[in-house]
């Protein structure tokens, strides 16, 4: 009960705005051309978060009940990155945030589900891009191993209790809003816990590394599944 009342309130505020805003412009309560924009734009925006929240709670459905099917590809991870990051990078300036990119190697070749690894990384960024002390830095890191590939991303932030690092991955599970610099504009509390559940359908890790406010989020992913784990995530 406690969950569900969770969800409603988290996907009542967005639709609540909503219609308060699809009100003032029914009845033309708008005093100038630009108050008018601004309403549909906060209309807008407000819809695009609750469209994001509700493909969470769809995805984080389907990867607890089992419906996972990868589409394993050979990808350059060092490359993907490199996409991603150029179109994160402006949104980061927009925040007063700074991406340092630490990506010595050329290549990094892996077996993945590039859309759901994506969606992992969309996930990791856009918890920095809210959580990190602002004007500051975002550190991306990649480095290879015969076995691994490790990605990291670092900001610096409002530190954690111990209760609330232990917490952090869990489903549903939000910190302070205090900590973060959205304001009231949050999401479920899903996007660590399935960037995890992703990352762990591929074999690998995700995990937090945090002391006095420095957070490293460490991701691993071997370099190549073995061939009976391919042959079942396909499946």
């Amino acid at each position: 009960m406690e969950l569900i009342t969770g969800i409603s309130h988290d996907l009542r505020t967005p639709l609540t705005s909503m219609i308060g805003y699809i009100d003032l412009l029914k009845t033309a309560s708008f005093r100038s051309k630009e108050e008018y924009n601004r309403f549909v734009t906060n209309t807008y925006h407000k819809a695009i978060h609750l469209k994001t929240m509700l493909d969470d709670l769809f995805e984080q459905t389907r990867l607890t009940a089992g419906e996972h099917p990868l589409n394993l590809k050979n990808i350059d991870l060092c490359k993907m990155l490199e996409q991603m990051l150029f179109e994160f990078e402006p949104i980061a300036q927009e925040h007063g945030l700074t991406i340092v990119k630490e990506l010595k190697h050329k290549q990094a070749f892996t077996l993945i589900d590039n859309e759901k690894i994506a969606r992992a990384f969309d996930n990791l960024f856009m918890n920095a891009l809210k959580y990190a002390i602002k004007p500051g830095m975002i550190h991306i890191r990649l480095r290879t191993t015969p076995s691994d590939i490790c990605v990291e991303i670092e900001n610096k932030g409002a530190a954690l209790s111990a209760e609330e690092e232990r917490r952090l991955f869990d489903r549903f599970y939000k910190v302070d809003h205090a900590r973060s610099n959205e304001g009231g504009h949050t999401g479920a509390g899903l996007g660590l816990s399935i960037a995890r559940s992703i990352v762990e359908l591929h074999g690998g890790t995700l995990k937090l590394l945090h002391r006095d406010g420095s957070f490293t989020f460490q991701l691993t992913l071997p370099v190549e599944l073995t061939l009976k784990q391919a042959n079942e995530t396909v499946l």
